[in-house]
């Protein structure tokens, strides 16, 4: 059944309330299963959003950025000719895109146009298969981007495997986090950062676990010598550089954590974007969790959305609706609540 309507772009009545209905069972606890998605807008590639104002900016895995109301509608494609436009946020009227080799800026005008364009950073660390850059805006009004590994295991030189820091002008650069994996996904509660970190392969179907780490500025979480706290093949007799922060939450592992986004529609709690496995004997993710807080600290994580495809992100729109979107699939989901 199509559920979007390309003419209103917007849900129908009936549509709405079983998603508000599915979306509180579970929220609640309820045996009537996990909430399904109703389908916003086509987009390909679809990888990180960015909520600004009433315009929802998606960036890629291609070269483009695409830009819609949040309400729904049509997407259109605003910015190209970059390298896996993986990353956006915004902030002050500005657009901020991180490519992978990139930070570029833009001035956001009516409907979403873009104008201004400028590379604020250039030259980003070579992050080889983990190179789709995840960015956002801190409460320091800084820029954090994060960079991965360049391969499954190894040692990761210079600026590769962290989280970085620069003013919105691009200058002040600061290393904020290292030991890093593949964090593709961060955001902020309480003024504390937490950020998701895939785990290594090739290790078995169980081991080691994705997670979610609490950012101690200047901190070293343990890659490549430990997956939560497994140590990784090749560096089990090595000797760290320094003592590992351990994560505050170990997800299952294989199962990508994503984008994470902290709402203030589920009273502060967490919604984390598992993208799913693509090598594991029975697949595992392809969902949205919730990671329940308490005290500001990270007690549980339980379904929360299926049906999205392969989820990237997750945001929260200025009613409270939550938006996923799926690469596989070249879409984005609404669930209202």
């Amino acid at each position: 059944m199509n559920v979007f309507s390309p003419k209103t772009g917007s849900l129908s009545a009936a549509i709405r309330f079983l998603a508000f209905a599915s979306v509180a069972a579970v929220a609640s606890g309820s045996d009537l299963g996990p909430a399904h998605a109703a389908l916003l807008a086509r987009v390909p590639a679809a990888r990180e959003m960015a909520v600004c104002g009433d315009m929802l900016f998606v960036g890629t895995k291609g070269s483009s950025v695409y830009a819609l109301p949040v309400s729904g509608g049509r997407a259109r494609r605003v910015a190209s000719g970059f390298s896996a436009a993986n990353g956006v946020a915004c902030s002050s009227g500005r657009l901020f895109v991180a490519s992978r080799n990139s930070v570029t800026a833009f001035d956001i005008g009516p409907g979403g146009a873009l104008s201004g364009r400028r590379d604020i950073r250039r030259g980003l660390a070579n992050s080889g298969v983990h190179s789709l850059r995840y960015i956002g805006v801190g409460p320091d009004s800084r820029l954090y981007v994060s960079l991965g590994s360049p391969c499954n295991i190894c040692q990761p030189r210079g600026l590769q495997g962290t989280i970085i820091s620069m003013k919105q002008d691009g200058s002040d650069l600061r290393r904020v986090a290292w030991g890093v994996r593949n964090s593709v996904g961060f955001d902020w509660h309480g003024g504390t950062m937490f950020f998701t970190d895939n785990g290594a392969d090739r290790m078995g179907d169980d081991i080691p676990p994705d997670e979610l780490n609490e950012l101690r500025p200047g901190g070293f979480y343990g890659f490549p010598y430990f997956g939560g706290q497994i140590p990784l093949n090749g560096f089990r007799d090595a000797r760290p550089p320094a003592q590992q922060i351990r994560p505050v939450l170990d997800f299952q592992a294989h199962v990508a954590t994503l984008g994470i986004h902290f709402f203030r529609s589920l009273g502060g709690d967490a919604l984390v974007a598992e993208h799913g496995s693509w090598n594991r004997s029975v697949p595992v993710g392809r969902q949205v969790v919730r990671v329940r807080f308490r005290g500001g600290r990270p007690v549980s994580a339980t379904t929360f959305i299926k049906g999205v495809g392969r989820p990237v992100d997750v945001k929260e729109a200025p009613d409270g609706s939550v938006l996923v979107s799926d690469d596989a699939g070249g879409a984005i989901y609404v669930f209202k609540q």
